[in-house]
């Protein structure tokens, strides 16, 4: 697995950003992508992309960008995308189809106003599961009822979320802090999940090129290893539980996807310098710092009041401040720190010596929860 790697990067500015597109921002982050490995735009033939939120990319950022694409996909397993679609460039690599692939999402949902997650109609809808927060809810509803937990033990994630993201000048929420209080006080959406239980809605583009450590040891930058990858679906655990699939996520468990992506890495957590957890709501944050083994199940919140998962503490989670307080690129967001992390370009909260980062994703499609892991290592 150590024989791919990372090998440029491009993000954009994330926030409100009027009067561009999706198509645009994608174009922007493949052009920062090829300027920052120093790579001949006609040498990506492999172009991998997922459609955004608001006005969705359609791969047009390729044909723009002039990119010497001969294969060009659209994949789509929600917010395990990023990881997924890692994956998938490795598989055109080794199969002899591309020898650099750009992987790109972008999204202008925040400029024209949509409601990223709103209530649908579903085939669960008649028991009230109309969005990802509402299922996210009943996730969070167990967790509380399991472990004797409330929603200021969620606070403490966001507020460390928010911490991380106050340093960083890239950060949609820079210089903004909250306290439990401010968490407390916010209105519930989905109960018992209040607002600073989501993440932000953004506009903004992630761009980077995949390709072998070989080729990328001849580019501009220093690349970024992947050492290994997972991923399992909720349809399979559907199948061994005699379960729909898609029902709650109240039976969370990556483990396959990160037993996968520790073997083929061959490391274990306590190799693993810098942690990139997907944060789409805070529930998710506590179930896979608990499922990951850095704390015991129930245990997520003590272990934070504990003097963990701030950038500068002995265990560094989600340093950029990510989905919630940095910007939204689902999946794309938390490769990129990894990646930054790793480069030494995390600015103010650049984690000292960083060589291994664990970067996971969680997606929720009709198929159920999807999770993915990758671990990425420094060259």
């Amino acid at each position: 697995m150590s024989r791919y790697a990372i090998a440029g990067l491009g993000v954009t500015a994330q926030g409100v950003l009027p009067g561009t597109s999706a198509e645009q921002l994608a174009w922007d982050a493949v052009e920062l992508a090829l300027a920052d490995a120093g790579l001949a735009r006609g040498a990506v033939d492999g172009y991998v992309f997922q459609p955004g939120f608001g006005e969705n990319t359609t791969g047009l950022a390729a044909a723009r960008a002039a990119l010497g694409a001969n294969v060009t996909l659209q994949v789509n397993s929600s917010g395990a995308t990023a990881i997924l679609a890692i994956a998938t460039a490795i598989g055109l690599i080794a199969s002899g189809a591309a020898d650099h692939v750009m992987c790109v999402h972008a999204t202008n949902a925040r400029s024209q106003a949509v409601t990223v997650g709103e209530g649908d109609v579903n085939e669960y809808a008649t028991v009230g599961l109309f969005s990802p927060g509402a299922r996210m809810a009943l996730g969070a509803q167990r967790w509380f009822d399991t472990y004797g937990r409330g929603s200021a033990d969620l606070a403490e994630i966001a507020v460390a979320l928010r911490a991380n993201a106050v340093p960083r000048i890239d950060a949609y929420r820079h210089a903004q802090p909250i306290t439990v209080d401010d968490h407390q006080a916010s209105r519930f959406i989905v109960r018992p999940l209040r607002l600073y239980d989501y993440c932000l809605v953004t506009d903004g583009a992630i761009a980077f090129v995949v390709t072998t450590l070989e080729r990328a040891r001849d580019l501009a930058r220093r690349p970024v290893a992947v050492l290994g990858l997972g991923a399992s679906h909720e349809v399979a655990l559907a199948r061994a539980y005699g379960r729909a699939p898609g029902i709650a996520g109240a039976d969370f468990d990556p483990a396959a996807a990160r037993t996968r992506a520790f073997a083929a890495a061959g490391l274990g957590i306590d190799d693993i310098d810098v942690f990139q957890f997907y944060d789409a709501f805070t529930i998710l944050v506590a179930q896979q710092i608990e499922a990951y083994g850095l704390c015991g199940p129930g245990e997520a919140a003590e272990w934070i009041r504990a003097g963990n998962f701030r950038f500068d503490s002995a265990r560094p989670c989600n340093t950029s401040g990510t989905l919630h307080s940095w910007g939204y690129v689902q999946g794309f967001t938390h490769v990129a720190e990894g990646v930054r992390q790793l480069r030494g370009e995390g600015g103010a909260t650049q984690v000292a010596a960083a060589e291994t980062a664990l970067v996971t994703n969680i997606g929720l499609t009709g198929a159920g929860q999807a999770h993915a892991a990758l671990i990425l290592g420094r060259v």
